[in-house]
């Protein structure tokens, strides 16, 4: 491992890393790179399920309860890619002993399966600082543990230590039970008390988690933004058509009911319509999702793709007209934005945000000159529908401007927090 004369050492802890298709994984990984190109070596410490980082400094620890445990032997697993009838029957003799205790574990609490992964990785993260003498530990997550286990090494250490909330630990709606809230709440407050700094990723999980810790003046609001688009091939403009687009997956509150429910009530309206409109979904659906967009009643409007590989998905993005988002319609949704937000925003295409109150969300996409509708209310949204049709049929749609919100000036206000001695 190279390390740049005079440069600055960051301790990384993130559970997730290197793994296609995960959105906690790929705020990571999008940063490391900036943050050597800033000049600070990062010794990063992850749990064992993602690719091993080249040229730089990569530890693993594991987790050591029952699900953690499993949730690491399922994903060995699928990363060889190897999912035969042999290879199901033999990971299932050797998950087989450890079920008994997973499902004790699962009665007694209902937390995420990387919860146990802090033991370890404070004892693994403790000995890299010892070696590598970091000048700044830096936890970011995702699962709660890479916080915890932060903690206890800036404890040990004395070494400044700035906490990443990607998504609130604690937040309305919540669904895994009273034993699970209060730990969680422990932990909330145990890295608001004592971490340097605090960063969010919207300025209401800010307020909220203020409200409920001592967090103080602290912490920080962020944008964590997208790394630019890669390069694809030509558009295969059609202009006979306007082609709605979601990409990303449906479960539970968020689903597409209200969208198909606008479309429907429009192509009522206005039958025409169905010979210029269409709507294209990437990404899993539930059952319940699967089947709307298979039944929509207006055959050739409605196209579910599925999962699709990441290069599709781009390549679909650019055909788009339009990029659709999907709020869940609960209360989690008032205090956070969605990472497929920014990677709309850079993609360069009008984008029609279903959202369910959250101001700060609208606010963020009327403000580049997005379309706003409330998620939980389909005459809004078949307004807003039919909005951007007529805007399209008189070409005054528009190509949005660059987006602001990009990785390279997330990390640069990242790197600007970490080195404050003084909260701002």
């Amino acid at each position: 491992m190279s390390s740049v004369p005079g440069s600055r050492r960051w301790l990384v802890l993130s559970y997730f890393s290197r793994i296609d298709g995960m959105a906690c994984a790929q705020h990571i990984d999008d940063r490391i790179p900036l943050l050597r190109k800033a000049g600070i070596e990062p010794v990063l410490l992850t749990g064992p399920c993602g690719d091993r980082w080249e040229g730089i400094r990569h530890s693993v620890a594991r987790s050591v309860a029952p699900s953690g445990i499993r949730f690491e032997l399922r994903h060995l697993f699928r990363k060889r890619g190897r999912r035969g009838p042999l290879v199901k029957a033999l990971e299932f003799l050797i998950l087989l002993p450890v079920l008994p205790f997973y499902l004790l574990e699962k009665i007694l609490a209902d937390l995420d399966s990387q919860w146990s992964w802090f033991p370890f990785a404070s004892r693994r993260g403790y000995a890299l600082c010892r070696e590598a003498r970091p000048d700044l530990i830096y936890s970011t997550g995702g699962p709660a543990s890479a916080h915890i286990a932060a903690g206890m090494i800036a404890r040990r250490t004395g070494i400044p230590w700035v906490a990443e909330f990607q998504d609130p630990l604690v937040h309305g709606g919540w669904r895994r039970g009273q034993a699970a809230l209060k730990l969680f709440s422990l932990a909330e407050r145990y890295v608001c008390a004592r971490a340097s700094h605090v960063v969010f990723l919207t300025e209401e999980a800010r307020r909220r988690a203020a409200a409920r810790t001592s967090l103080g003046d602290r912490g920080r609001c962020i944008y964590p933004g997208a790394a630019p688009l890669p390069e694809l091939p030509p558009r295969r403009r059609d202009d006979a058509l306007l082609r709605f687009a979601h990409f990303g997956s449906f479960g539970g509150s968020r689903n597409p009911a209200v969208l198909l429910e606008a479309a429907r009530r429009l192509l009522e309206d206005r039958p025409e319509l169905a010979g210029t409109l269409r709507f294209d979904f990437y990404g899993h659906g539930d059952a319940n999702s699967a089947r709307r967009l298979r039944e929509f009643p207006v055959p050739g409007v409605v196209t579910f793709h599925g999962r699709v590989p990441r290069r599709e998905a781009l390549a679909g993005m650019r055909e788009a007209d339009v990029l659709v988002l999907v709020q869940n319609i609960d209360d989690f949704s008032a205090e956070t934005i969605p990472s497929k937000v920014y990677e709309y925003l850079v993609a360069g295409r009008p984008i029609l945000g279903l959202i369910h109150r959250n101001a700060e969300l609208a606010g963020v996409l009327a403000g580049q000159g997005h379309t706003v509708a409330e998620a939980a209310d389909a005459g809004v949204v078949r307004d807003a529908v039919s909005e951007i049709h007529r805007r399209w049929e008189t070409g005054t749609l528009g190509t949005p401007a660059g987006s602001p919100y990009t990785v390279a000036s997330a990390v640069e206000r990242l790197i600007a927090v970490a080195e404050s001695r003084d909260p701002a």
